[in-house]
């Protein structure tokens, strides 16, 4: 579709069907050690005249958008009334939208009172998504994340307030080998305080060239095995209380697709999913990781449905991986097409 308006680069798998609204460019942190997406780009904020501009050409289309994301990576960092300014000329402008959304930084959120992140709803914000990657204080710091687990708890518990959606995500295994117990028992601690409207799981995996990837090379950081990752969200979801959001494993470079569901009522369901997995002989459980990291199946289940190409092509792999470092290495490298 041909567009008379300013789009950024990127936007959340959820958010796959929305407008993209620009609101600011780039990133005004743009300091995580996992994140090389806006490295060497100056962050700067678009006037009101520009954005209002950008929603009349949207409206021009006459494209039934029911739903609209705000860009890039931090709206929530500019002023409450020329947040309050824009959503109201975008719901009055396409009265045909129902939702939405926006990325916010834990500090940006924590800035705004209850009572302006409510009038901001009032005004047609219906829900945040926000990087918290993990709730650990020892792993933020070690990503450099910019903010404190207390932080991410007063922002959060602000938003869950205010009656605003929150979607945020974590990274099972962005703390390494060292740290991954902490950040599953931390993780699984902000994940209760907050109680967020969805848990999405965004398994780590390292950029080439980028501050973490450095981190890995000099021995800073262990990086997890593709297995030690999925044993880290398994502690997770058990340690988690009193929530009732829904974890969403809504991307590829996750292990199991399936764990998937209310945190209130699912959790034995989604927690058998692992034990099916581990319940599986070792060589059967790689064959499982390969038909997965190459995008054949999305679940256990689904390894029925191998043609008997596809089993041959693993099997051959497998006689080729013939040890635990090559078996990473190549996991690896097909999960650094994804990202």
């Amino acid at each position: 579709m041909r567009r008379d308006f300013e789009v950024g680069p990127i936007r959340p798998p959820s958010e796959a069907e929305s407008l993209l609204l620009r609101i600011t460019r780039n990133c005004p942190w743009n300091k995580c050690k996992f994140c090389s997406l806006y490295r060497g780009q100056k962050f700067s904020t678009r006037s009101v005249e520009e954005i209002k501009a950008d929603i009349d050409a949207a409206a021009t289309y006459g494209y039934g958008w029911e739903s609209c994301f705000l860009q890039d990576a931090n709206t929530m960092v500019l002023a409450f009334d020329k947040l309050r300014e824009i959503l109201t000329y975008l719901r009055e402008k396409l009265p045909g939208i129902k939702r939405v959304t926006s990325y916010g930084r834990v500090d940006s959120l924590a800035k705004f009172s209850v009572e302006q992140l409510a009038a901001l709803k009032e005004a047609g914000l219906d829900r945040i998504h926000s990087g918290y990657e993990t709730g650990s204080d020892r792993v933020l710091a070690l990503i450099n994340k910019g903010y404190t687990k207390a932080q991410e708890i007063e922002a959060g518990q602000k938003v869950k307030a205010s009656g605003i959606e929150l979607s945020v995500y974590f990274m099972p295994g962005v703390g390494g080998k060292e740290l991954s117990q902490d950040n599953a028992i931390e993780t699984a601690d902000v994940i209760s305080k907050v109680n967020p409207d969805f848990v999405r799981i965004r398994t780590f995996v390292p950029h080439m060239g980028s501050e973490i990837q450095n981190d890995i090379d000099s021995g800073i950081i262990s990086n997890c095995s593709d297995i030690e990752k999925a044993i880290e969200l398994k502690t997770t979801i058990e340690n988690i209380k009193n929530a009732d959001g829904r974890l969403i494993s809504d991307h590829i470079i996750n292990l199991f697709e399936d764990v998937n569901g209310s945190l209130a009522t699912d959790k034995e369901k989604m927690l058998a999913v692992f034990d099916d997995f581990f319940s599986l002989e070792p060589f059967q459980q790689k064959r499982y990781q390969l038909a997965r990291r190459m995008g054949w199946i999305r679940s256990l289940s689904h390894m029925e449905l191998l043609t008997e190409a596809h089993n041959n092509k693993i099997d051959t792999f497998l006689s080729q991986l013939d040890s635990d470092e090559k078996f990473e290495a190549y996991l690896l490298r097909l999960l650094r097409h994804y990202i």
